[in-house]
């Protein structure tokens, strides 16, 4: 089913790699260098991130190929033309699910920085009504405003991302990343699935191409999409490990914004870096919860045909509330964790095992 309905133009593949970029950025980017550090151990997180990186836009480029099998339709349309309406509906109600874990995940982090850095007597529930609020005013406008917002936003934060980072150089200290791969590649290789995690949000290529002028070029998008967040987090990386040492990233909860908030500039009119970075990241937070929201909602609605604006509301009390369900910052880290894993499932082998079904049972369709 083509949803005609719910959009009323065509993205390009530059709108659609600056969305699934903005996706990706979220709460990795704060927590990445203490989940590496402690997973990995050793200054080569840096190595493990460029392993994962190279993963995850391997899995993109699967997802792209498997939606460009069938265009004009989402993957829960097309999940149930491969594998039956039974299975096809189980698997738009577990990525439901997903995406609603993601978008709580996300919230929660947000919500977790926000109290910490910015409003500390400010009760942690009323932030994030009012950023639920925001959020849902977006998702009801549809697809077409939130990619716009996130094509306009992403060059922006970017930018100020790679700066605010860059400025961090003055305390950098080379020694800090030395060795390479003093206990072999197995500590690498161990850690992948802490650099790998951050880059969640690439499997909404599953969900764009459909939407795309030229979906051949879907490969394309999510390649580019993938790679800025690399550079980002990769520079994120070496400058956090190469101020801070690996063992003491490992005893921060946010070394990112530690680094940042230890930033003098001489002769600089400006001083609080650490409120202009939490300022854009709390805008890329925004971005990933809308796109994941929506896409809850979405699948709802394609599999009960109910008006999809019934869903933007209906689950706005079960995500606040679920955000609320980790009692503190470890269980919130742990929901992380397990955010994680279903990631490997959705963005890796779920569409990995539909695009080889896809090809045993219709060898010759053409992708467009």
């Amino acid at each position: 089913m083509v949803l005609e309905n719910h959009f009323s133009e065509k993205f390009t593949t530059a709108q659609v790699a600056s969305g699934v970029a903005s996706t990706i950025f979220g709460a990795g980017i704060v927590t990445l260098p203490r989940s590496a550090g402690e997973a990995i151990g050793t200054p080569d997180v840096w190595m493990s991130l460029l392993f994962g990186g190279t993963i995850c836009i391997a899995l993109g480029i699967v997802c792209a190929k498997l939606c460009q099998r069938y265009p004009g339709l989402t993957f829960y349309d097309y999940s149930s033309q491969v594998t039956g309406k039974l299975i096809g509906s189980v698997l738009t109600i577990c990525f439901v699910i997903y995406c609603l874990l993601v978008a709580t995940y996300e919230l929660r982090m947000n919500a977790e920085v926000v109290r910490h850095y910015l409003l500390q007597r400010t009760p942690i529930e009323f932030t994030t009504f009012c950023f639920m609020l925001i959020s849902v005013y977006l998702v009801l406008g549809g697809l077409n405003p939130i990619v716009r917002l996130l094509e306009l936003l992403l060059p922006v934060t970017t930018i100020v991302l790679f700066v605010v980072m860059l400025l961090g150089y003055r305390n950098f200290e080379l020694e800090n990343l030395r060795p390479l791969l003093s206990e072999g590649i197995s500590p690498v290789l161990k850690g992948l699935h802490s650099t790998a995690t951050p880059f969640i949000g690439f499997e909404t290529i599953l969900f764009f191409t459909a939407f795309m002028r030229t979906s051949r070029d879907a490969s394309k998008a999510v390649v580019v999409g993938i790679a800025i967040p690399i550079m980002i987090y990769l520079c994120t990386l070496l400058i956090v490990i190469g101020t801070l040492s690996v063992q003491a990233v490992k005893t921060l909860t946010w070394p990112t914004i530690e680094v940042i908030r230890s930033i003098e500039f001489p002769g600089a009119f400006f001083t609080n870096f650490e409120i202009l970075f939490i300022t854009v990241w709390v805008i890329e937070m925004f971005t990933t919860f809308v796109v994941f929201y929506f896409l809850a909602s979405l699948g709802m609605n394609q599999l009960f045909r109910t008006p999809i604006k019934y869903f933007h509301y209906g689950f706005f009390p079960v995500v606040y509330f679920l955000s609320f369900y980790p009692s503190n910052l470890d269980e919130a880290f742990q929901l992380g964790d397990i955010v994680g894993y279903l990631a490997m499932v959705f963005a890796g082998a779920i569409p990995l095992i539909l695009l080889i079904i896809s090809y045993l049972k219709d060898g010759s369709r053409v992708e467009k």
